[in-house]
């Protein structure tokens, strides 16, 4: 009887050692179906830095999964997920016949202050590819954040009020100009190079042109440096004026301002106009609205009117040719000189005119008189021929430069 018990309890013992392990095989295929992992292409960063974490879930069949993750906002900031991953969720799905053996997700943080930084994933409902709930899964990411590098300090802005010079006679200014004592960041106009000049027993900088009669440049500002730009500079006026060009097909032409004594050719009148929005003083032809005149320096150095055209942006020297001379020509209506008188045949004595001229005399002030006369209208009406083939040769040159002008458009 003792024996039979005895037996009967080490089939009892068996039996629960069977369903124990059978139990904790089931529990193990559950874990391993839930396998949830989180990594991160770095775990030692600096406040600025980003993080990117892959949140993996791997199992049999998987369908679908949802869950949240939470992290210290003090120490890390979302930036943007992908996979199914927001700003604190978690939705995984997969789009393949029969589940898939894996889902994942990217997340990025940024690292927003030094501290160890902890993040939390928790995976709340996992479902496989027959609908079927299949449990849970849970997983921590932790993270080194330190200092991050000193901002670099604001410079205080320059005054060039203290920096600089003060300008004077400065054309359109509204404010106080100052004459820079360096340009060594700033770009310098082709063909120039750095130097300096006294300017008002000042040292400042300046551009020039060596060998060169080129105008002298001042870089000019106002206080904060945001106005101004390079000035030509008039020592003989000691005045300072923007400095402009124009170009023109491959040349460039500095914009001068005049003397008092040059004035401008005749027929043409003093205007402005806009180049690439921009202002310049110029003279427009009274006859021809489309050409006018610049006054400015070649980059050979001459200085002087240059004519420019509004329909094709061309530039080219503007000088006033002399007429040729004309041979006079005799009027078509020839004027015969009248044949002399007859000597009479007594010859009477010397007559004197009323008054007591005699009239030889008359006779001889009545001839150059009208000598003169003819000469008169000899004169006026050559001038008038001259005027008016001085006329057609004009028309015909402004009609032969607007023909020229034309056949560049096309």
């Amino acid at each position: 009887m003792i024996m039979r018990f005895a037996l009967l309890n080490k089939n009892r013992r068996a039996l629960l050692a069977a369903i124990l392990a059978a139990a904790m095989l089931i529990c193990a295929t559950a874990l391993a179906a839930n396998d949830l992992s989180a990594t991160a292409d770095k775990t030692d960063v600096a406040a600025g830095d980003t993080v990117e974490v892959v949140l993996t879930l791997k199992g049999e069949a998987l369908s679908a999964a949802e869950g949240s993750f939470t992290y210290d906002a003090g120490l890390l900031s979302f930036e943007e997920g992908e996979g199914g991953a927001g700003d604190g969720y978690i939705s995984l799905i997969s789009m393949e016949k029969g589940g898939s053996g894996s889902l994942s997700a990217r997340i990025k943080f940024k690292a927003l202050a030094e501290g160890k930084a902890e993040i939390s994933f928790t995976i709340s409902r996992i479902m496989n590819y027959k609908g079927d709930d299949i449990g849970k899964a849970e997983t921590k990411l932790s993270l080194n954040i330190a200092k991050g590098p000193e901002p670099t300090p604001t410079p205080e802005p320059i005054s060039y009020a203290k920096e600089g010079v003060k300008a004077v006679n400065v054309e359109g200014a509204t404010t106080d100009m100052y004459v820079w004592r360096s340009i060594e960041n700033v770009t310098i106009p082709s063909r120039y190079s750095e130097s300096t000049y006294q300017y008002h027993n000042e040292t400042v900088a300046a551009a020039i042109v060596n060998d060169s009669d080129a105008p002298l440049l001042l870089y000019v500002t106002d206080d904060t440096g945001a106005t101004g730009g390079y000035y030509i500079y008039d020592e003989a006026q000691d005045k300072l004026y923007p400095y402009m060009t124009v170009s023109s097909t491959s040349k460039s032409y500095i914009i001068l301002e005049p003397a008092a004594n040059v004035k401008a050719p005749e027929g043409f009148s003093e205007t402005t106009l806009t180049i690439d929005e921009r202002e310049y003083r110029a003279w427009r032809s009274d006859d021809a609205q489309s050409i006018y005149l610049l006054y400015a320096r070649n980059p050979a150095g001459e200085v002087g009117f240059y004519a420019y055209s509004v329909e094709d942006a061309s530039m080219q020297r503007y000088s006033v040719l002399p007429a040729p001379p004309i041979a006079p020509e005799l009027p078509d209506t020839v004027t015969e000189t009248p044949a002399p008188a007859e000597p009479e045949a007594t010859p009477s004595p010397v007559e004197k005119a009323d008054g007591g001229i005699s009239s030889v005399v008359f006779y001889i002030v009545v001839a150059v008189a009208v000598l003169l006369l003819a000469a008169l209208l000899f004169i006026i009406i050559s001038h008038k021929r001259e005027e008016k083939l001085r006329r057609q040769r004009a028309a015909k040159r402004r009609a032969e430069r607007e023909k020229a002008m034309k056949q560049q458009d096309v």
